[in-house]
């Protein structure tokens, strides 16, 4: 692949990074991307771009309410499932999925635009006198809670936001890097956060606030569930599963059927519906607070 276009322009990096080609699914590893491309695969490549490998990975409750659904392998059967529900895979007129069956072009172009059409929902669906602001709040040593100190406040841009039936989902890498700055400007480096990592294949995202620190933190795209402390074995919930937008995990902060007054823990902000501002909490780190 060193000399191959799809290399070269950035496209198999992206891919590789954001975990939808995964080197062992091919034999040998060999990915020989002009061989025409079957339907299953799409319906692989389109899960992992949207983020639902990890529900595609869950068993599938009942039959596949297809007439071919033997010819559906067991571990395709949820990746097929969860296209399908997104409407980016449909079946054919007979009642048959054919998962085996190379698509056309103009086939994979139409499932391509599905995919994106379901990944871009409510990009722009927030009104633009609408106020987002991030409230800089101390933690309470050795809780999993935020106290009544503001430390800082102030309007920001800088967060990646979409509304899907309700609920406000913000770019989990923007929140961090807000919160990273706002430490900053309060001269807040003894709990500098040191490290991120992204594994592409489960879709998981692990944040290490320093060294040898307790509170650590692990998210999943499609999981409702996140994890924090030692090992990451704490499990809290968010009222969705997390998103993927372009490659990035957006939470939900928000429900605005019903909203919070005050921002609490897990980034869960409060909405005012008198001055459309919806408040997003940072944390800062009080002797053994928690970090959301």
């Amino acid at each position: 692949m060193s000399g191959h276009w799809l290399t070269s322009q950035g496209w198999l990096d992206a891919a590789l990074y954001s975990g939808m080609v995964v080197p062992d699914d091919y034999n040998g590893k060999n990915f020989r991307p002009e061989k025409a491309i079957a339907r299953y695969e799409i319906a692989l490549m389109t899960d992992r771009a949207l983020g639902l490998v990890y529900p595609a990975s869950q068993p599938v409750e009942g039959e596949l309410p297809f007439t071919d659904k033997e010819e559906i392998l067991d571990w395709m059967k949820g990746y097929v499932n969860e296209s399908v529900k997104a409407g980016v895979l449909k079946g054919y007129p007979d009642g048959s999925f054919q998962p085996n069956k190379t698509s056309t072009r103009a086939e994979a172009v139409v499932m391509i635009q599905r995919m994106l059409e379901e990944m871009e929902e409510g990009i722009d669906a927030l009104d633009s006198a609408t106020t987002i602001r991030v409230q800089y709040r101390e933690s309470i040593p050795y809780t999993h809670e935020i106290s009544d100190t503001i430390l800082q406040e102030r309007e920001t841009d800088q967060i990646q936001l979409q509304v899907i039936d309700n609920i406000v989902y913000a770019s989990l890498n923007d929140l961090y890097d807000v919160q990273i700055e706002m430490m900053q400007e309060n001269g807040n480096t003894q709990w500098e956060i040191i490290g991120f990592e992204w594994w592409p294949i489960e879709q998981k995202f692990y944040v290490e606030p320093m060294d040898g620190f307790y509170w650590e933190f692990q998210y999943q795209a499609g999981d409702t569930t996140y994890y924090w402390g030692k090992w990451s074995v704490h499990p809290s919930y968010f009222c969705e599963p997390v998103r993927f937008l372009y490659g990035e995990l957006m939470v939900p902060i928000c429900d605005f059927s019903h909203p919070k007054e005050e921002p609490q823990e897990g980034w869960q902000a409060a909405w005012d519906a008198e001055t459309q501002t919806l408040t997003v909490p940072m944390f800062y780190y009080n002797g053994w607070g928690m970090i959301s």
